[in-house]
């Protein structure tokens, strides 16, 4: 368990793609029976993609000027954090690229972290820890273009994963005695269960990294592309994710009556549903958009806030946010989302 003290989310903006990629641009995965079972399942209807010449630190980009417009000056920013697997280069890092787009001063401390279905909960807590021990604000921003690496023929995959982006400003609570909580796991022993195979340096690519090559359930895809081992994932989540949410409001001494809104991180709503039945989590409890996005990774829970933000507006919440996926990995987080937080409207580009 890891708290922090007097640190709040002042600010939160989120982008996403125009472009909408509806069920019937995949039917060429499914029959028709199986395309009404996934939909039903999944509540997936549509998803965001990005045109082949826009990449996450572009969405990010627009996210975090949105927030920069509306503080007074730039030279508040002492840190800037990047959270990506889908990032610009892999020599350099991306978060000194934002840098000089955002114009933000040569003093800013920036840093990459390399994070997918939990990384919002692990950047928050990221974020908390550096304004806690700096007089300035740190801008968090997470980005995914998972199209990118998706085969078309790869039901698993493509069907689930969207693009987005979101900005998160953290600093000091004026009022004080504001305490959020962060929990944490990991089992890097089944890392494999979500994976680009090739293109690292464990297996560089080679002439065989971009062949197709078909599996067992006759999903076609390369070593380049996102590989999802959906049974393993869904046996680890069910496993673990409960358990560990139960076990954070125990040693907490919170109740499920006590929070105001859980928001997991948008893997598919038969998953979130079961966690919710588990836990004892009501509906009304549960925030969801992932009918209108998909799986859009670590941007998933920022999205939501902001898509949600009706159910949130004018009202001090306490909410638990939930991450859990690559890695694989799980992280929890309780905080008292303030009513004067400042939540944008999605931008769309």
């Amino acid at each position: 368990m890891r708290k922090i003290s007097n640190i709040k989310i002042e600010s939160i903006s989120a982008v996403v793609p125009k472009n909408r990629v509806k069920n019937d641009s995949i039917s060429h995965l499914f029959t028709t029976k199986d395309l009404r079972r996934f939909e039903k399942t999944t509540l997936i209807l549509e998803r965001r993609h990005v045109n082949d010449n826009t990449t996450a630190s572009d969405l990010g980009f627009i996210a975090a000027e949105k927030i920069l417009s509306n503080i007074e000056s730039k030279d508040e920013i002492g840190t800037l954090l990047w959270l990506s697997q889908t990032s610009d280069y892999i020599i350099p890092f991306t978060s000194n690229i934002l840098q000089d787009r955002l114009d933000l001063s040569h003093d800013t401390f920036c840093l990459d972290i390399s994070a997918v279905c939990a990384g919002f909960v692990q950047g928050l807590y990221t974020a908390f820890s550096f304004a806690q021990n700096s007089n300035k604000r740190v801008l968090l921003i997470i980005g995914e273009t998972l199209s990118k690496i998706l085969s078309e023929n790869d039901r698993s995959t493509t069907p689930l994963f969207g693009d987005g982006s979101a900005a998160i400003l953290v600093g000091k609570s004026e009022h004080g005695s504001t305490n959020s909580f962060f929990s944490f796991g990991t089992d890097g022993s089944n890392h494999k269960a979500i994976s680009i195979p090739h293109g690292g340096f464990r297996n560089p690519f080679n002439e065989e990294s971009s062949l197709n090559s078909i599996d067992e359930n006759g999903n076609s895809k390369n070593n380049l592309n996102l590989s999802m081992n959906g049974p393993s994932v869904f046996d680890f989540t069910m496993r673990e994710i409960p358990k560990s949410i139960s076990n954070f409001m125990d040693i907490l001494d919170t109740e499920v009556k006590d929070i105001d809104f859980f928001a997991f991180h948008q893997s598919n709503a038969f998953i979130i549903k079961q966690i919710a039945r588990k836990l004892n989590i009501s509906s009304d409890q549960v925030l969801l958009n992932i009918s209108k996005f998909g799986n859009t990774s670590g941007v998933s829970i920022p999205l939501l806030l902001v898509t949600e933000n009706n159910k949130l507006k004018n009202k001090n919440s306490k909410i638990i946010f939930s991450g859990y996926g690559s890695g694989l990995t799980w992280g929890n987080c309780m905080l008292n989302l303030s009513a004067d937080t400042n939540i944008y409207e999605l931008i769309e580009i």
